[in-house]
């Protein structure tokens, strides 16, 4: 069950960490940017088909000669003597130009390649918003799992501050009446004073686990997150489910595809591009200022269409080292991807490892500690009857202090173990 709230001071109630995560998914900044990185990548694909289509322009000029160039012609045209030259001037004061133009790319290799890489980028980009969903995930449970063992911990110090409290009180009183030594009086008071420091430590650090929580999912400080959930009772059980794909792999396999595209890519600038252009254009000439007016001077048009075949021989090696380059970088990727693939096998099995052992050292810690308390109330029994000292009491309340820090110990670890496996379980 989630309830939320979006106003500042409202208050957010999770009982589950699947509820924490589906909360995250629509406000955790970094999976949200994720999201607009996947959008960016989207759009950069359908950009590239763009270059299928052919390109079309108008266009306008006007020109004013303020002065037009003079030409030497030969005298002789105009009737002047032979060997001479006369000084005259072409053109119209105002000319007035209007024109279409439009071109497309018949073949064009590096157009289909840069399409392919567009498509592999936006793939990338959607496994590295997974990776990045999956990392958020992980630092949610992080803070979740933490959380729970602090609040297990702070019970359990609670029951041990108030036994280490009775303890106190009773070698007080038997410490004012003479009949135990001040050494026994300094345990007691060690035994209440770390049970209190663990519950200290406990409190505020559950305080900060909710805080950590709040930042993640973009909640303001003054917001009140509740935790309902308690630990489950058999945290040492064998996964059932299945691992997942980890994102990181697909963002290595895409990577290796984009290198490859791009090899290719490399390779088209060695081919041909062959176009097709056309262009209609018209203009006017006149020597007084009179643009666009009817019964004026008469437009001129023209128009052609061209198909044209570019090939660059040569350019100094330059696209051939840069083939060089992208076949590197592919082979590089290659390596990296195969690794990739190898490296999380061998982490999900020092997964399954590490979540066996610390659920059977966890079991073991359990059963120690209550060993421990059962012995201490043991040897309480007997001191109440007379049959054991006041040291021996103290001793083994103290052994049962340390025996319980021991499976907080394995507790944690056996946590962090539990969060990993899930967020290996989970489909991103």
């Amino acid at each position: 069950m989630l309830v939320a709230a979006d106003t500042a001071g409202a208050q957010t109630t999770f009982s589950s960490l699947e509820d924490i995560w589906k909360y995250a998914d629509t406000h955790n900044v970094t999976i949200r940017n994720a999201g607009y990185e996947l959008n960016k990548a989207q759009a950069a694909r359908k950009q590239s088909y763009m270059a299928f289509l052919p390109q079309a322009g108008v266009n306008g000029t006007f020109t004013n000669n303020t002065s037009l160039q003079t030409t030497l012609m030969p005298a002789e045209i105009f009737g002047g003597p032979a060997g001479t030259y006369k000084p005259v001037q072409f053109g119209q004061k105002y000319i007035y130009n209007a024109g279409f133009t439009a071109q497309m790319d018949l073949l064009n290799l590096q157009t289909w390649y840069n399409v392919r890489i567009a498509k592999e980028t936006e793939a990338m980009n959607t496994a590295a918003a997974a990776n990045a969903h999956k990392l958020t995930c992980q630092q949610i449970a992080t803070q979740y799992y933490a959380y729970l063992l602090n609040k297990e911990a702070y019970r359990l110090a609670a029951v041990t501050e108030s036994v280490a409290d009775s303890i106190l009180q009773s070698v007080t009183n038997k410490y004012n009446t003479g009949t135990v030594s001040l050494a026994s009086l300094d345990i007691a008071k060690l035994n209440k004073e770390k049970a209190g420091q663990t519950l200290t430590i406990a409190r505020f650090q559950m305080q900060t686990n909710k805080n950590n929580l709040k930042g993640l999912l973009d909640l303001e400080v003054s917001d009140t997150l509740e935790i309902t959930a308690v630990l489950q009772t058999s945290l040492h059980e064998e996964p059932n489910n299945a691992f997942t794909e980890d994102p990181a792999v697909r963002m290595a396999q895409y990577q290796s595809q984009i290198s490859l595209s791009s090899y290719h890519a490399a390779n088209a600038s060695l081919f041909p591009t062959l176009s097709v252009l056309y262009s209609n254009s018209t203009q006017q000439n006149d020597n007084k200022f009179e643009p666009l007016q009817s019964g004026g001077p008469s437009w001129y048009p023209s128009s052609y269409w061209t198909l044209r075949l570019t090939w660059s021989i040569f350019s100094g090696g330059n696209r051939w080292l840069q083939s060089k380059k992208g076949k590197l970088s592919w082979y590089e990727s290659k390596m990296q991807l195969d690794n990739a693939r190898k490296q999380a096998a061998i982490s999900d099995e020092n997964l399954r490892l590490s979540y066996k052992k610390a659920g059977e050292l966890l079991a073991g810690a359990e059963r120690i500690m209550n060993f421990s308390f059962d012995n201490y109330r043991h040897i309480t029994n007997k001191y109440n009857e007379g049959l054991s000292t006041l040291d021996e009491r103290l001793n083994a309340f103290t052994d049962y202090i340390n025996y319980q820090n021991q499976y907080l110990n394995s507790l944690s670890e056996m946590l962090v173990q539990l969060y990993m496996v899930k967020i290996r379980q989970q489909s991103f």
